[in-house]
């Protein structure tokens, strides 16, 4: 992990939770509604801490060399899961983002999923500007029947992995597998999504 000795101590790296959303084994976790478009989820990290603060700060600073290290863990979990899905994607960050940071750091992350899951990386989402984090996503790919991993830095409220899983359904995609950094939180997923 590419954290110093002290903060690797805060750092919690989260255990096999709920198949569905990720969250920390517990009664009453807030999971994807049933009529999510996401069929599982997969985290390495708890975000706070150390973790968040990696996250942010090579986000927003155009880090190339952090993502690599940060994802090693989550690598580590899928390597022996064999996934059987045809692809792995990104949720893509709106082009003027990936021009101020120099990097789209999701893409970033998924080849190193698709490198430890021995699966073809494949940009499959364009993304439009909308209202802050309510960006739409479009897939011009038909997918009938692929089963994809979609990956991205932080599970945070849901919405924007379920717009973006929504764009590879309605392209004919079968499962959609999240795959993401961090998990925030265990409340109720996708209430945004809906209600947006």
């Amino acid at each position: 992990m590419p954290f110093c000795h002290r903060c690797r101590a805060e750092v919690r790296l989260l255990p096999a939770g709920c198949p569905r959303c990720a969250a920390p084994p517990a009664a009453g976790h807030g999971c994807w509604p049933s009529d999510a478009p996401v069929d599982a989820t997969f985290s390495a990290y708890a975000y706070r801490g150390p973790v968040r603060a990696a996250i942010m700060t090579a986000k927003l600073g155009g880090a190339r060399r952090g993502w690599e290290p940060l994802a090693a863990p989550l690598a580590e979990r899928l390597a022996p899961m064999r996934l059987a899905v045809d692809a792995v994607t990104w949720v893509t960050s709106v082009p003027a983002r990936v021009r101020q940071r120099g990097i789209d750091h999701a893409r970033a992350i998924a080849g190193v999923v698709a490198d430890a899951l021995d699966t073809p990386l494949v940009r499959l989402l364009d993304v439009e500007p909308g209202p802050v984090h309510g960006e739409r996503y479009r897939c011009d790919l038909a997918l009938p029947g692929s089963d994809v991993v979609l990956v991205d830095d932080v599970l945070t409220t849901g919405a924007t992995a379920w717009r973006a899983a929504a764009a590879l359904r309605e392209a004919g995609a079968g499962a959609v597998i999240l795959v993401t950094l961090a998990r925030a939180g265990g409340h109720p997923l996708g209430v945004a999504a809906r209600s947006g």
